[in-house]
């Protein structure tokens, strides 16, 4: 595994050259590594970049650019997040989704939730205000052991949906 987590480009299962799957049974076909969700070439080492649409964090196969691309170890932003309708419709429904009680996940880069919260907020998003305000209402200590017996709970959580909320008010 590399250092930076496996929930990498090259493991995804949409990476052009993965063929829609998971893993690395693909590695070695000569097909370009392309996001076929951002249209987007991977020209960075497809093991040192990574998004949160990786299935070690979107187990229902969420096909809409959730977050930055991210690259390196430690991860650092290479391609902003797109924004669009579609885009900031679908965050609003999954902010909605979120429970209270959190659920096991990948702990490498940024939870699914986490980054849906983050998102809206550097969107500006007005129309994620009611959502974000019943986020931060969450009980903080809410918790889960997750994958590698780590604890996850509601903290950075509920933290992130404050500062959020304080994005979109500023404007």
């Amino acid at each position: 595994m590399p250092n930076g987590g496996s929930d990498n480009c090259a493991t995804c299962w949409f990476n052009r050259k993965n063929k829609g799957e998971t893993g690395l049974w693909h590695a070695a076909d000569p097909v370009e590594n392309f996001c076929i969700i951002r249209n987007l070439p991977i020209e960075q080492d497809p093991f040192y970049t990574y998004c949160t649409n990786h299935p070690h964090h979107n187990p229902l196969k969420v096909d809409l650019p959730i977050g930055p691309v991210l690259k390196g170890y430690p991860r650092a932003q290479w391609v902003p997040s797109p924004d669009s309708e579609e885009i900031r419709l679908k965050l609003i429904f999954l902010l909605d989704a979120i429970e209270e009680q959190p659920q096991p996940e990948y702990p490498a880069g940024m939870y699914l939730d986490e980054m849906v919260v983050w998102q809206l907020g550097e969107f500006r998003e007005p129309r994620a205000v009611p959502g974000l305000q019943r986020v931060t209402q969450f009980d903080p200590t809410k918790s889960v052991l997750g994958y590698f017996e780590i604890k996850r709970d509601r903290k950075r959580l509920v933290q992130m949906a404050r500062e959020s909320l304080n994005k979109i008010k500023r404007g």
